[in-house]
């Protein structure tokens, strides 16, 4: 094997360990999620408001990493795509790999795992919204704290979205000028 195959054979490598990485780190923000669901609960008792923000903001969090780790598995994925095409023959698609895996272009930003991440940190502050909703709704500035950070949240995560999935389309299309020349 000559220096170029083994390069390409870890950057293999190492692109799936990427991979796994970001599926693992979101996992872990997943179990810290958790602590602060129950510190959540713990407090929503005595300071409901507090309770309502932390939430409010730790899951605007989680769905920003869901949807980095999105950008980065396809990202990945497409260079997997790169360096398989040069050791797998066109008679292996559809064998050893789908074919549907080599589509050039993205499938979707998120993956299923991240589309039901963000459902479910969607879903806590929907659902903290509503245990809090007479507290959220008591005082002018309660109420101003809300919409920032609501809006806020909202608009910086769709701006982030947009974001990733402009990268990801540019990275199609840099990679089709790359085999069209």
């Amino acid at each position: 094997m000559n220096k170029r195959e083994q390069f390409l054979l870890h950057l293999y490598d190492q692109l799936w360990n990427s991979i796994t990485r970001v599926e693992q780190g979101l996992w872990q923000f997943i179990g810290i999620y958790a602590g602060i669901l129950v510190i959540h609960w713990t407090i929503g008792k005595t300071q409901p408001t507090l309770a309502a923000y932390l939430t409010i903001l730790v899951s605007f969090w989680g769905i920003n990493i869901a949807i980095n780790a999105g950008k980065w598995f396809e990202r990945n994925r497409m260079m997997i795509i790169n360096v398989e095409k040069q050791f797998l023959s066109k008679d292996d698609l559809g064998k050893i790999i789908p074919a549907s895996y080599h589509k050039r272009s993205p499938r979707k930003l998120l993956t299923l795992l991240d589309r039901t991440h963000i459902a479910v940190f969607t879903f806590a502050i929907f659902l903290s919204m509503w245990t809090y909703w007479h507290d959220l709704w008591k005082t002018r500035i309660t109420v101003a704290i809300t919409v920032v950070l609501l809006g806020s949240g909202l608009i910086l995560t769709v701006r982030h979205w947009y974001i990733a999935w402009k990268e990801i389309k540019d990275f199609v299309e840099e990679t089709r000028k790359v085999e069209e020349e």
